[in-house]
C-alpha cells in the first residue's frame, strides 16, 4: 500500500495500492528526484511493466505519468513499452473540425477527459529533464507566435534555433487565394532573411513581426540577416 495523504489534525491516513505511485513519483520527482525514481521503481513492478503489460491498460493518470518520468529520466525501454500500450489502448485521434489531437481513454464519452487527456499531452511534450527543469526556475522568456488564426490554421512546429525562427504552418483548408496572417512578439525589431511561400508578406514593427501569408500549408524560416 501507499499514502496518497495523510492528515495529522484529523488523523486520517489515506492508503491506496502501490500503482498510484506511478503518479505520486511524477509530483515527487522534481523536489526529491531519489524518493521519487524509489517510487516509481516499486510502481513498475506491481503494474507488471518489467515486461509487455496486459493490454487495454486501465483509464487513469497512472501510465501516462509513468511515460513522462521515464523519458524524464531517460528509461528508454520503459518508454517505449508504455508508449506502445498507450497507442494500443487510449484511443489517440484527430478532430479534424476542430484542429484537435485527443485520447478517447476508452470512455465513450462525448468529450475528451481533461485531466487524463492533459497527463497524455505531457508525457508527449517530454524529454529530459525537462520536467525538473521547468518546477526548478522560471521559464527563460522567448518570442511567442500569436494571433493565429486556429483551427482553420496551425503550427506543427514553431521553434527557435541560434536566434533563427523555423516554423511549419498546416491549414484545415488549403486555399490560396485567401490568405491569413498572424504575429510573432519578443523577437529582435530589426531585418530578417525570410523564406516562405510565395506572396508571403513580412513586416516588422515594434508591435512584433507581422506575416500575412496564402492559406496554404508551408515552412516559415526567419534568419538574422548580416545588416
Amino acid at each position: 500500500m501507499s499514502t496518497l495523504y495523510y492528515d495529522p489534525i484529523l488523523d486520517v491516513h489515506h492508503r491506496l495500492p502501490s500503482t498510484v505511485n506511478l503518479t505520486t513519483s511524477f509530483y515527487a520527482g522534481p523536489q526529491r528526484p531519489d524518493d521519487a525514481k524509489r517510487l516509481l521503481e516499486g510502481a513498475i513492478q506491481v503494474a507488471g511493466l518489467t515486461s509487455d503489460p496486459t493490454l487495454p491498460l486501465p483509464t487513469g493518470r497512472g501510465f501516462p505519468s509513468a511515460l513522462l518520468l521515464a523519458r524524464e529520466w531517460g528509461l528508454d525501454e520503459l518508454a517505449e513499452r508504455l508508449a506502445t500500450a498507450i497507442e494500443a489502448s487510449y484511443e489517440p485521434r484527430w478532430d479534424h473540425d476542430r484542429g484537435e489531437f485527443t485520447w478517447g481513454m476508452g470512455l465513450g464519452e462525448p468529450h475528451p477527459r481533461g485531466q487524463y487527456n492533459a497527463f497524455l499531452a505531457a508525457a508527449e511534450a517530454a524529454g529530459p529533464g525537462r520536467w525538473t527543469a521547468l518546477s526548478e526556475a522560471p521559464i527563460e522568456p522567448c518570442p511567442q507566435v500569436v494571433e493565429v488564426d486556429f483551427p482553420d490554421v496551425a503550427f506543427t512546429r514553431a521553434e527557435w534555433v541560434n536566434g533563427n525562427f523555423y516554423g511549419t504552418v498546416k491549414v484545415r483548408e488549403p486555399n490560396p487565394e485567401k490568405r491569413t496572417s498572424f504575429r510573432i512578439v519578443g523577437a529582435e525589431p530589426r531585418l530578417w532573411d525570410v523564406h516562405a511561400p510565395d506572396r508571403t508578406f513580412v513586416d516588422v514593427k515594434l508591435s512584433g513581426i507581422h506575416i500575412a501569408m496564402p492559406m496554404v500549408d508551408g515552412d516559415i524560416e526567419l534568419f538574422r540577416g548580416n545588416y
